[in-house]
């Protein structure tokens, strides 16, 4: 399926499963103006994405993540990987975080823990 293998998987961070949407827009002059992406699954330092877009790594995005009536999460996050999806025309991408300021790291953060809590997890500080 074009996954990395669980040997390789250097995750500092327990990673939660879920379907949430993301608008993505790009810091370069290059990158369009915004994308639309899903979010599989989340972790303190990080996401990963299915998208229509193959991304660069490196490159660095902020993310505003929709949260129904709540007020959208939003966050820096740089592109560490970006590959095809087998038999699809989506590309998995992961994200490692890279908050801009304490209130995007406290933020980022709740929304992660509200993700936890909604698994019926419990995450400690």
């Amino acid at each position: 399926m074009g996954q990395r293998k669980k040997d390789s998987d250097k995750r500092q961070h327990a990673r939660f499963e879920l379907l949430d949407y993301a608008l993505m827009q790009g810091h370069g002059e290059e990158q369009p103006a915004s994308q639309r992406a899903i979010i599989v699954d989340v972790s303190l330092g990080g996401l990963q994405i299915r998208s229509r877009t193959k991304f660069t790594h490196g490159d660095i995005f902020r993310l505003t993540v929709g949260r129904a009536d709540l007020t959208p999460v939003v966050v820096a996050a740089e592109v560490r990987y970006s590959i095809p999806i087998d038999e699809s025309d989506l590309f998995a991408t992961g994200f490692k975080v890279r908050p801009e300021s304490n209130d995007q790291r406290i933020n980022w953060v709740d929304y992660v823990h509200t993700v936890f809590q909604s698994q019926g997890e419990t995450l400690t500080y």
